[in-house]
């Protein structure tokens, strides 16, 4: 098997990026349509679609960062701050609130 060149790397990576986009508008279609028929229709709820959207964004934004990291980490003029742990943080906190806020607004306002 021959090692790919830089066009090859190029191609197989714009391939990917499109099939990315092409899987995440179909995830947010879904969950769009899922959400309607919840709504208007008094269907179940279907969280799975939304579920997977959220962490294929988490999971893309979050490498970005430490890949990031990682390319500055040895350059001594550069020394921005540590965004992937407060990224995760934030989204611990942030979880955490709307857990306790939802669980409080259920089992309170019925």
């Amino acid at each position: 098997m021959k090692k790919p060149d830089e066009m090859d790397r190029s191609i197989f990576l714009r391939s990917e990026e499109w099939a990315y986009r092409a899987a995440m508008l179909a995830l947010s279609l879904w969950t769009l349509c899922n959400c309607y028929q919840t709504l208007a229709h008094s269907a179940p709820y279907h969280p799975l679609p939304g579920l997977i959207l959220c962490l294929a964004t988490s999971v893309q934004g979050l490498t970005q960062l430490a890949l990031k990291q990682r390319m500055t980490s040895g350059d001594e003029e550069y020394r921005p701050p540590n965004r992937l742990l407060q990224t995760l943080i934030a989204a611990v906190l942030l979880t955490a609130f709307l857990l306790f806020f939802g669980t409080f607004f259920i089992l309170y306002t019925h």
